[in-house]
């Protein structure tokens, strides 16, 4: 297949999982998806994301790592693939409107007990765009795509819903043992969106952040990671954390070595070590430390495991497993998950008050 159609069969997809927001028939989509190579890629117009993707540029240049054209994928990482992203992997189309969209109605305010028990921050494991996409016969990266506008959902609705900080599961340590190809499309999905979302996330308050082994990702998402991360630095309504590259072990691994250098420059004594030692040394250490320990943790799709995200910090916090895959993961799914996380009585290890273990005892 030429890079021609190549590029095609990738806007088909991306069209087609488009149309399945507006009620198109999956028979209607399978048929789209046929017409690759007919399909012209319409380039975005937006003054900001030309804007954004020249930075990106800029900063890879002044990196030493030069690139003209369109956004690409070199395969750097630890997965020792080389990408050859093909145009499929790198077309970028029009936006099309959807109800994840940055200028969509407003969430609708979460009930009074909701709002008072509003966790400060959520953690989420966006978990099922595979599954998603095979089971409407769409290729992986239409899920992974669709993926990408649950998490404009979810950052809209924690913005909205006065959450102090939102921490998703984007790319796990363990994911650099997935098929190169799939590997190398995420990494410039995740390029992509950072460029084309970021007028957006400045103009709503949401400062982002990104957490992991970042020197094993490419460098244009790397500048793409810095220059959302500058751009946002002022932001106060929502701390966006990203957590890509990442595993929980690896981190904790991390602060230890760290620490254990610092005892022997004898700048430290090992006895001396505290748990807010460690945690000063970990990637969320960026967080304010009143906001570091997720209070829920949703995971969708219906697995039921932490899967190396977060094992420091999740020592408290409330497990929520929902089946709803991760791309039709939406605003009703995300407030019935903070109703019932307001309804939950967390004790941190200690019992309410009225709570005995005696028996009642019997007055004459």
């Amino acid at each position: 297949m030429s890079s021609g159609s190549c590029a095609g069969a990738h806007v088909s997809v991306r069209a087609a999982a488009a149309r399945l927001r507006h009620g198109s028939s999956i028979d209607k989509l399978r048929a789209s998806a046929s017409t690759a190579g007919r399909v012209m890629c319409p380039a975005s117009s937006a003054r900001v994301r030309r804007r954004a993707r020249e930075a990106c540029r800029a900063r890879a240049a002044a990196d030493g790592d030069t690139r003209g054209g369109d956004v690409v994928s070199r395969g750097e990482g630890a997965s020792g693939a080389r990408s050859g992203a093909s145009a499929a992997s790198v077309t970028t189309v029009a936006d099309v409107p959807s109800s994840s969209s940055w200028d969509a109605a407003a969430p609708a305010p979460l009930s009074s007990r909701a709002s008072r028990a509003r966790p400060r921050h959520l953690a989420i494991i966006m978990d099922g765009n595979a599954r998603w996409a095979r089971e409407r016969a769409l290729p992986v990266t239409a899920g992974h795509e669709r993926g990408v506008d649950a998490l404009r959902t979810a950052t809209r609705c924690a913005a909205a819903w006065q959450v102090e900080a939102l921490t998703v599961y984007a790319f796990s340590h363990e994911n650099w043992r997935r098929d190169s190809s799939e590997v190398a499309y995420l990494m410039t999905l995740l390029e992509r969106t950072l460029v084309d979302e970021l007028g957006d996330l400045v103009r709503h308050g949401v400062r982002v952040n990104v957490m992991g082994d970042l020197g094993m990702v490419t460098s244009e998402l790397r500048s793409a990671i810095r220059n959302a991360e500058d751009a946002t630095r002022a932001n106060k309504k929502l701390r966006l954390s990203v957590a890509l590259s990442y595993g929980g072990r690896q981190d904790v691994l991390s602060a230890t070595r760290a620490l254990a250098r610092e005892c022997a420059a004898g700048h430290v004594d090992a006895e001396d070590i505290t748990e807010e030692m460690i945690a000063e040394r970990l990637s969320t250490r960026h967080l304010p430390s009143h906001c570091r320990e997720p209070d829920l943790l949703i995971r969708t799709s219906g697995e039921q495991r932490l899967s190396n995200f977060m094992l420091w910090e999740m020592a408290y916090t409330e497990l929520l497993f929902s089946t709803t895959l991760w791309p039709d993961f939406g605003e009703d799914v995300m407030r019935d998950a903070l109703e019932q996380y307001a309804a939950r009585a967390r004790r941190f290890g200690t019992r309410d008050t009225h709570e005995t273990d005696e028996k009642p005892r019997k007055t004459a």
